[in-house]
C-alpha cells in the first residue's frame, strides 16, 4: 500500500513549518502533512487578539497572551496556562532534580517562537569542535563552514538584522545580512559610550555589538519595520518580529496540509525501512479517538522534551542508548544596578547591544563560556516596573505605605530610567545523566508526561561565577567612570534562570553507537525518520539556538528532498 502522504512532519513550529515550506518548494509535487498539538490562527487578528489578552493579563509573564487557548487550559504542555513559569511546567514536567530545569515552551501552532525574544547569532567556529579544542564535550560531526551557507539562508528565511562589519571576525560570512542591525536607543548609546573606554578583562577586550535579530529594521518580505513596542517577550504587535507562523502560512500558500489540536502518541513500527506510521488524538473531538497516518518519510520537529519522549513512548530502536539524554540549557543570570544619569529603557526591543567577546577562550577548558547582554528593559526579571512601583510605595518593613503622590512619580520615575542590566547565558556540557525518560503520571489525554533528572555541573557553576565577575567588574567601570550605584549582587550566588533554549537529547553524530541521528539530521537506527530541531545540537555553545536549529533545518530538508 502506498503512504498517504510523502512527508509526515510531527511540530508545526519553526522547525517543522522551515522544513515543509524547503521540501515543497524544492519538490512541488511532494505530499506533506504537519500535525500540530495546537488549534490558533497565525494571521493578523490572531496576533491582535493576543496583544490584548496580553495587554489585560493581570499577570504578564510569558505565557498569558496564550493562556485561554484550549490546549493551554487543558495542561498540556507547560509554561502554558498563564501561571509563573515554574508552578506551570511542574504541572506537566515531573522533575526529579536534584536542580529544577528551568525552562518550558510553547506548544502552539507556530511553536516557542510566539514567546522568544528573537536574537540570531551564529554559533563560532570553535564552537564545532570543543573537545578537539579544550578537552571537554564532544564535537559535532559538521564544522561551522559546513553549516554556513545554511546560516545564509536562514538569516534571509526569518529576516534578521545584523551589521555585517562588526560581525566578520567572529563569525565570517559569505554574504551580508538581509538587512541593517537594529538601530541602538538612546539608552543603549549612552552605555556604549560608557563602556568604551573599559580595559580588557582578564585580557579579553569588552566590546560591544549590535546583537543580530530575526527582527526587521526595515520593512521586508511582507512584514513591517519594528516598531519600537517594547512589548517583544513575549509577542510582537506588528509582526516584525518573526515568529513561526510566518512560514506555516507560506507552507499553507504552498499547498502543506496542516491538522491541528492533534496530539501524537507514538510512532508505530511498520517492517524493514518504512517509516512508522503516525499515531495521534485529535484533542478538540468528543471522543478523542486515535487516529493514524502513514508517510514515506516521518520527520520529527518539535523539541528536546518532546522528541525523546514520543521516541521512548514508541519503543523505537536506541542502540546508542542516546536518547533522552544530554539535555541541556543557557544558564542565565544578571547584575543589575542604577546607570548615573537617565536611560529612559523601554524604548525599541529588549536588547540591541551585546558582549560576545567572552563566547570563547582557553578558559573553557576549565568552565564554560558566556554571551553578555545590555539589557533595554530596566532590571528585567529581577525587578518588572510593577515591583519597581511597590518598592518605592511600600516601607517593606512595616508594610506602610511611604510614598503617595508626587513624590511617589518623582521615586518611580527616578528609579526605572536609571535602571540597567548586564545579563550572561553560559554554556553548558553534556552531560548523558541529564535525561528525559517516561513518568509514571499522565496528561489530560492519558499519555506519561516526561520525566526530567536534570543538574548543574562544576563546569557550568564555575560559568556562571565567572560571568558574574566579568559583569562585577564592567559595573565597577560604570561606578568609577559614570556614577553608577546600586549593583546587585554584589557576590556570585550561583542561582540561574533558564533560558528557554532546550538543547540535546538526540545527538547527531557519524558513530551511531553514541549518536541517535547521522549529520544529515537522519536517524541510524530508522532511516525513514529524520530529526529538526535544537534537540540535535552535541553541545550547547553560547549562541541562542534558533537560527543554527533553522540552519541545521534547511540541511535536513535538502537531504530529505534529495531522497524523494
Amino acid at each position: 500500500m502506498n503512504p498517504q502522504y510523502d512527508v509526515v512532519i510531527v511540530g508545526g513550529g519553526v522547525a517543522g513549518a522551515l522544513a515543509a515550506c524547503r521540501i515543497k518548494t524544492t519538490k512541488p509535487n511532494t505530499r506533506i502533512l504537519i500535525i500540530d498539538a495546537g488549534k490558533n490562527g497565525v494571521a493578523g487578528p490572531d496576533r491582535d487578539a493576543f496583544v490584548d489578552a496580553y495587554r489585560t493579563a493581570g499577570n504578564k509573564n510569558v505565557p498569558s497572551p496564550y493562556a485561554k487557548l484550549d490546549n493551554n487550559r487543558l495542561a498540556y504542555a507547560p509554561s502554558s496556562d498563564g501561571t509563573p513559569d515554574p508552578v506551570a511546567m511542574n504541572r506537566y514536567y515531573v522533575e526529579t532534580g536534584p536542580d529544577l530545569y528551568e525552562s518550558g515552551f510553547q506548544r502552539m501552532l507556530g511553536g516557542s517562537t510566539w514567546a522568544w525574544r528573537g536574537n540570531t547569532p551564529r554559533f563560532l567556529q570553535n564552537d564545532f569542535k570543543l573537545n578537539t579544542l579544550y578537552k571537554v564535550g564532544v564535537d559535532w560531526p559538521i564544522t561551522y563552514e559546513d553549516i554556513e551557507p545554511y546560516y545564509v539562508q536562514a538569516e534571509r528565511e526569518l529576516g534578521v538584522s545584523g551589521n555585517d562589519a562588526e560581525w566578520t571576525d567572529l563569525t565570517p560570512r559569505s554574504a551580508p545580512y538581509p538587512m541593517p542591525g537594529m538601530a541602538p536607543s538612546y539608552g543603549d548609546e549612552l552605555v556604549r559610550a560608557a563602556l568604551s573606554t573599559i580595559r580588557p578583562i582578564d585580557d579579553v577586550p569588552v566590546t560591544v555589538l549590535t546583537t543580530p535579530q530575526a527582527r526587521l529594521s526595515q520593512d521586508y518580505d511582507g512584514r513591517p519595520a519594528c516598531q519600537g513596542n517594547s512589548s517583544c517577550l513575549p509577542i510582537c504587535p506588528s509582526g516584525a518580529k518573526y515568529d513561526g507562523g510566518v512560514h506555516i502560512a507560506k507552507a499553507l500558500g504552498l499547498g502543506v496540509e496542516i491538522r491541528t489540536a492533534c496530539v501524537v502518541t507514538r510512532l508505530a513500527k511498520r517492517p524493514g525501512d518504512l517509516a512508522p506510521t503516525v499515531v495521534f488524538k485529535d484533542w478538540s473531538t468528543a471522543d478523542k479517538a486515535e487516529q493514524q497516518v502513514d508517510g514515506q518519510h516521518v520527520v520529527l520537529a518539535v523539541n528536546g522534551i518532546e522528541t525523546p519522549k514520543l521516541w521512548l513512548l514508541s519503543n523505537l530502536d536506541n542502540t546508542s542508548d542516546q536518547v533522552g539524554r544530554n539535555l541541556m540549557d543557557h544558564l542565565a543570570n544578571e547584575v543589575v544596578g542604577l546607570f548615573g544619569q537617565p536611560l529612559y529603557p523601554f524604548r525599541g526591543p529588549q536588547s540591541a547591544l551585546g558582549i560576545d567577546t567572552f563566547r570563547d577562550g582557553k578558559f573553557r577548558g576549565n568552565n564554560g563560556a558566556f554571551r553578555m547582554t545590555i539589557g533595554n528593559d530596566g532590571w528585567g526579571r529581577s525587578e518588572p516596573v510593577g515591583l519597581a512601583l511597590d518598592h518605592a510605595l511600600w516601607d517593606s518593613d512595616n508594610k506602610k505605605i511611604k510614598k503617595i503622590g508626587q513624590p511617589l512619580q518623582q521615586a518611580v520615575q527616578d528609579r526605572i530610567t536609571h535602571q540597567l542590566r548586564f545579563s550572561y547565558s553560559t554554556e553548558q556540557l553534556p552531560d548523558p545523566n541529564n535525561r528525559v525518560t517516561l513518568s509514571d503520571e499522565r496528561d489530560a489525554l492519558d499519555v506519561p508526561r516526561p520525566r526530567i533528572t536534570y543538574r548543574i555541573d562544576e563546569y557550568s557553576k564555575r560559568a556562571l561565577a565567572y560571568g558574574h565577575s566579568v559583569a562585577r567588574r564592567m559595573w565597577q567601570h560604570l561606578q568609577d567612570t559614570a556614577r553608577a550605584t546600586a549593583v546587585e549582587p554584589l557576590q556570585a550566588d550561583l542561582r540561574f534562570l533558564g533560558a528557554g533554549h532546550l538543547m540535546g537529547t538526540m545527538r547527531m553524530g557519524t558513530d551511531k553507537s553514541t549518536s541517535v541521528v547521522d549529520a544529515t539530521g537522519r536517524s541510524h537506527d530508522h532511516p525513514g525518520v529524520w530529526v529538526v530541531g535544537s534537540s540535535v545540537f552535541p553541545t550547547a555553545g553560547t549562541a541562542n539556538p534558533t537560527l543554527t536549529l533553522a540552519a541545521l533545518t534547511l540541511r535536513t530538508a535538502d537531504a530529505l528532498a534529495n531522497t524523494l
